[in-house]
């Protein structure tokens, strides 16, 4: 069972030994708890949870039975889905859209029959709502916190990044291409169906509480008030939904946010790191970010320079590369390992030449710029 969970959850195992790791070097005390971004992580959990419950509920099944009938191919389909991710990701940040699209995904492709096409769909997905997100001052946490940080305008912001999109947006574009092109066939799942009255309100309480949660993504609202509003609807609703919620995935968050905070708590560092990043920002901010992840990196770097336009867009485009260069990208990840046949060897494979390839893509324009 240990090894299961390892080969299941490889990101968190790393992650957690790491943190433990930097512990020897700067022991637990109070100031642990100041490291992790408590709203992150609850919006996180309430998202989870809302997820599954539209899933529980047949949600997804009846959009996914028309989603299929509509589409005339897979590519087609695969297309739709992609580009879902990279234009609602400039509204809702990208682990929203991801979470939105990600269960959806694997429910129409098992209902396409297009299984194989699982693994690419899903890495293309993630590129493509971690760069869409690139584009909008609240398209993504870093963006948010460098947009404030900088005092620049949104038009200004809008500007440093419409490049780049662009370019994301021709790169998607081109893998489509490379997708697959079958006719599509529906056929049944086992994914539930919204049949009875209470299928009906479980799906109708998600929804509501969706809404409320892409509010309190936009700081209108309390979070705290949403899960506990979350928590003791689906404890009436269908107490399944948390019995079946990854967990794991809230506290690879908080092991990341440990880590990355005894990283900066380490005697010296300080000072060496800013004698390097001088002049070398935006290149600094795509390796750190490959490390420690985009977020952390924007806030550690700009302890250290007043370039933000570089550091906005390293972090951006340092998002692609590794696993952990965006934490978004743990949340397909993490979907994926709970679908059935799931291959996490595979998909990191896939994952890591697709975002390898558009990081050197994106990484020539920066420096042509």
């Amino acid at each position: 069972m240990i090894s299961r969970f390892i080969k299941s959850n490889p990101v968190f195992v790393i992650a957690g030994a790491a943190a433990l790791v930097s512990m020897f070097f700067v022991p637990p005390n109070a100031g642990y708890a100041s490291y992790i971004d408590w709203r992150t992580v609850g919006l996180l959990l309430c998202q989870l949870m809302i997820v599954q419950g539209l899933m529980e509920s047949g949600a997804f099944r009846l959009l996914s039975d028309r989603i299929v009938r509509t589409a005339k191919s897979t590519r087609s389909l695969s297309a739709v889905l992609i580009f879902a991710c990279f234009f609602v990701s400039m509204l809702v940040t990208n682990d929203v859209a991801l979470i939105s699209f990600v269960p959806l995904t694997i429910v129409l492709l098992s209902a396409a029959g297009a299984e194989d096409l699982l693994i690419p769909v899903v890495v293309l997905e993630t590129i493509a709502a971690n760069l869409g997100s690139m584009l909008m001052p609240f398209g993504n946490p870093q963006n948010l916190y460098l947009y404030n940080l900088s005092g620049i305008s949104g038009l200004h912001f809008i500007g440093i990044m419409l490049p780049y999109t662009l370019v994301s947006l021709c790169m998607l574009l081109i893998a489509c291409l490379f997708l697959s092109k079958r006719k599509l066939e529906l056929r049944e799942t086992t994914e539930n169906r919204a049949s009875g009255r209470r299928r009906k309100i479980e799906g109708a309480g998600s929804l509501v509480l969706l809404a409320v949660c892409i509010l309190a993504v936009f700081h209108i609202g309390n979070v705290s008030l949403l899960l506990a509003l979350c928590i003791i609807f689906f404890l009436l609703a269908d107490r399944n939904v948390l019995r079946k919620v990854n967990y794991v995935l809230p506290l690879t968050f908080i092991v990341f946010f440990i880590l990355t905070g005894n990283i900066q708590a380490l005697p010296g560092f300080s000072e060496a790191l800013s004698a390097v990043i001088r002049g070398h920002e935006m290149i600094t901010a795509v390796a750190i970010s490959q490390v420690i992840s985009n977020v952390p990196a924007a806030m550690l770097l700009s302890s250290f320079t007043d370039d933000y336009e570089a550091l906005i867009v390293g972090t951006d485009i340092g998002g692609l590369g590794t696993l952990i260069a965006s934490m978004a990208s743990l949340i397909s990840f993490q979907f994926y390992c709970g679908a059935s046949g799931a291959k996490p060897g595979k998909y990191l494979a896939v994952f890591t030449l697709l975002n390898a390839a558009g990081l050197a893509v994106l990484l020539g324009t920066a420096l042509l710029f």
